[in-house]
């Protein structure tokens, strides 16, 4: 159903001046709010400092738990290993444990009072009361820490308590400690007795660069001497903007900053993309201006279109009445002396009276389409009864125009829900193109048929034929192909739109195909289907 619009005629000027009207409004807004990005940049920093501090934050957490779970993952094997192993086997499996990781220099396992020690390297196990490697004595000094991984315990919780052990004269050592689930009271206690360098370097240092990528750069430095030990890149530790402890190495953290940038470089790429942005809003209020005009300059053209269909209309009222006044003036005045001249003035007569008469529907349907009150009445009929009586009455025009008529009904076609009036239309009209731009080789061919769910009318002419690129667009209200071919060729520019409305209305198709100068074949299709109602609006 077509929208019913009252469109005025407006000045030639006028197009121009809302153009420069809609740019006006369209980009007044955009320069302001340029205006005020541009001075909002220092208010924008802060708020930009706040959201990179979050992000450091988020990704100094993710390393910290990354080195936790490496850490919970071996004290689990640990801990498999002590419930399925017998007494004897605990120090080979430990041994093949450690073989495995570089930075595990060893495996302590200590009872729940803190006496009973015992340590296990990849060569040999050691178990004395005396002084061990790193100041082993010093455990016995851990009870508070014990006491706290067993607390954690009882609750269902395996905590992991970094210890450091020895001191700083004979060495340092950094001791991980957990509760096992073992059998033995030997071995409640166990701990890793870790390098933190081989720590870094084979297990922190691949989550650490990945976190990096190309945007951040990240070093871990001692707290004690500020020493930096691992960096993604040459860094100083005065250049790190925001640092964190790291929770299984007491005196080490991890920092982190922008790769070769500052926050304030931050704040002001973002207000240079956001005036890009806004550049790219711009450039796309202006499209929808221009669309907004191209649509413009479309209704004016429709408004000229109008205008060339008044004037058209005009000539096809005026040629007929013109035919029927003079023949019948010519024999009310019985000029005529033959009874046949007579007989070809009365058909003459009556060939322009159906012409008028077409002429005349066309517009009244099509002024009822535009007003959304045309209405349809729906019945199943056999396409091939609708055609014949239409050909029954136009074949003969067609004939006396010089045309050879081809008609062709499909034998057994299934009833199609249709309006007999509105197919009988659209069909005229189609026939009556056919005849209007039709040269020397006068040609029409009329078929029926069927595919699985369509009903269809196919109508075939050998006239001048229509290019490609106006396939869609004679169907449009008005238009009229402009060629050398149909100058002289008048008519109202709405008979194939209200075939178009006619065939939307029965949920059908057209199909067209045609070739310049050899013709043009008209498809019109009709879903077979039933229909409950009896009566639709267009």
């Amino acid at each position: 159903m077509k929208e019913n619009r009252h469109i005025k005629a407006p000045k030639m000027g006028n197009g121009h001046k809302i153009g420069i009207i809609f740019v006006l409004v369209a980009l007044l807004p955009a320069l302001f709010y340029s205006a005020y990005e541009v001075s909002s940049l220092s208010s924008n920093e802060e708020l930009i400092q706040s959201i990179y501090s979050k992000q450091l934050d988020v990704i100094l957490f993710s390393i910290n738990q990354y080195s936790l779970d490496v850490a919970q993952s071996w004290s689990g094997e640990i801990n498999t290993l002590l419930i399925t192993s017998q007494t004897s086997r605990v120090d080979p499996a430990t041994r093949i444990f450690l073989s495995k990781r570089a930075a595990v220099q060893g495996v302590f396992y200590v009872d729940s009072a803190g006496h009973s020690i015992s340590l296990v390297t990849r060569q040999k196990r050691e178990r004395e009361r005396g002084e061990e490697v790193l100041s082993v004595a010093s455990l016995k000094n851990q009870s508070a820490t014990i006491e706290k991984l067993l607390r954690f315990a009882s609750s269902g919780y395996r905590k992991i308590e970094p210890v450091i052990i020895g001191d700083s004269v004979s060495g340092q050592g950094l001791l991980l400690m957990f509760v096992t689930s073992s059998r033995f009271p030997d071995q409640k206690i166990a701990g890793f007795l870790i390098d933190a360098k081989s720590f870094l370097t084979e297990v922190l240092q691949p989550k650490i660069e990945q976190a990096a990528g190309e945007e951040f750069l990240l070093a871990v430095f001692d707290r004690r001497n500020q020493h930096i030990l691992l960096s993604t890149s040459p860094v100083n530790i005065a250049e790190l903007r925001e640092a964190k402890d790291l929770w299984l190495f007491p005196g080490y953290s991890i920092g982190i900053r922008l790769r070769g940038t500052s926050v304030e470089d931050v704040v002001k790429a973002r207000s240079e993309r956001n005036l890009i942005l806004i550049g790219v809003l711009d450039i796309l209020l202006i499209g929808a201006v221009w669309l907004v005009y191209r649509t413009l300059k479309k209704e004016m053209e429709l408004v000229r279109l109008k205008g060339d269909f008044v004037s058209n209309v005009s000539h096809e009222l005026r040629t007929p009445l013109s035919l029927i006044r003079m023949f019948t003036e010519t024999l009310s005045m019985k000029r005529v002396q033959t009874e046949e001249k007579k007989q070809e003035y009365y058909e003459t007569i009556l060939q322009e009276t159906e012409r008028l008469s077409r002429l005349i529907n066309n517009i009244l349907n099509f002024s009822r389409m535009e007003a959304g009150k045309k209405q349809y009445r729906f019945e199943q009929i056999v396409l091939n009864d609708v055609v014949a009586d239409i050909m029954k009455t136009y074949a003969s025009h067609l004939e006396h125009e010089g045309f050879a008529v081809v008609l062709h009904l499909a034998e057994n076609i299934r009833a199609t829900s249709v309006d007999r009036e509105a197919v009988a239309e659209a069909l005229i009209n189609i026939l009556d193109n056919a005849a209007k731009y039709s040269t020397v080789d006068k040609y029409v061919r009329v078929e029926t048929g069927q595919t699985e769910s369509m009903g269809y009318v196919e109508v075939e002419d050998h006239g001048i034929g229509i290019e490609k690129h106006h396939h869609k667009k004679i169907f449009e209200t008005f238009y009229r192909v402009s060629t050398g071919l149909t100058n002289n060729i008048k008519g109202s520019g709405l008979g194939l739109s209200l075939v178009s409305h006619i065939m939307d209305a029965h949920g059908g198709t057209i199909e067209l195909e045609s070739v310049p100068g050899k013709g043009s074949t008209f498809r019109l299709l009709f879903p077979i289907v039933n229909r409950i109602d009896s009566a639709h609006k267009g």
